[in-house]
Formats: C-alpha cells, sequence, structure tokens
C-alpha cells in the first residue's frame, strides 16, 4: 500500500521537463518557418543557442545543434510541430470528459468517431471537438494529469 501510494507521488517525475522540450521543439519549429528565419547556419546556431535555455532551462552545449537530426522540421510538419503538445491537450481534455468513467463505452466511442473522426478534414476541429464536449475545449484535464495546478 505504501509502495503503490510512494509509485503515484512520483508519477509525474520529470514531466515538466519533458514539457520543456516540446515547447522548445515546437517554438523551434515556428521561428524556423516563421516570417523572419534565420539566414544562414550561423543563425540556426544562435536560435538554438538562444531558445533552449530560454525555454527549457538547459544550456546548450557549445557547437551542439539537434537541427542536423531533428527530421520532423523538414518532414511534412513544417510549423506544425507544436501540435503534439496540443494533440495531448485535447486527448486529456476529451477522455477525462467523456471516457474517464467508462473508456470501453460503446455509445462514447460511436460518439467520437461520428463527430471527431468522420468529418475527416472538413469544418474546423475546434468545432467538432466542441460539439463532441458539450463545451469549448480546456487544458484543465492536461494539467491536472500532469500535476500542474493540482493540490
Amino acid at each position: 500500500d505504501d509502495l503503490l501510494k510512494s509509485m503515484l507521488a512520483a508519477k509525474n517525475v520529470g514531466v515538466s521537463a519533458g514539457m520543456a522540450r516540446q515547447l522548445y521543439l515546437g517554438r523551434l519549429d515556428l521561428t524556423i518557418h516563421g516570417s523572419d528565419p534565420p539566414k544562414n547556419a550561423a543563425g540556426l546556431q544562435e536560435l538554438v543557442d538562444r531558445l533552449r535555455p530560454a525555454i527549457s532551462g538547459v544550456e546548450n552545449p557549445e557547437n551542439a545543434n539537434m537541427l542536423r537530426s531533428f527530421g520532423h522540421l523538414m518532414n511534412q510538419y513544417a510549423s506544425a510541430y507544436y501540435g503534439y503538445m496540443w494533440a495531448e491537450v485535447l486527448s486529456s481534455d476529451m477522455f477525462s470528459e467523456v471516457f474517464e468513467a467508462d473508456p470501453f463505452s460503446k455509445e462514447s466511442g460511436l460518439k467520437y468517431r461520428k463527430q471527431v473522426l468522420a468529418p475527416g478534414g472538413v469544418g474546423k476541429i475546434s468545432d467538432h471537438l466542441e460539439k463532441f464536449l458539450g463545451r469549448e475545449p480546456s487544458q484543465a484535464a492536461f494539467l491536472k494529469a500532469r500535476g500542474i495546478g493540482v493540490e
């Protein structure tokens, strides 16, 4: 019983570092694909050296530039990498609102399929999610699941 309690209490250890990394990568992607991207390799290095510690709190080692191996930036994600974290926010919200009480509910699964998946790329996903949730999406469940802002 005590072991289980301590394990549950520690489940969010390191979550903030992972979130900071995702925020850093998303911001890096948006900056590179934005209106005033770096003009050369030195500018890219300066961007990495400036953003990494500013967002993640981790200094960038001298001449280390992960852009050389970060394929997401140029592989169909141009300025959309932030979507990884946004998908976590939305899925946490949908789970807590609709599926948490019964993750295997056939009714909830069909509702999700019809209201979120079936429309595909037609219309705004925010409209589909609002209809599905019965309200605007919220980040509260995402934060709570990570122990942020929860007492």
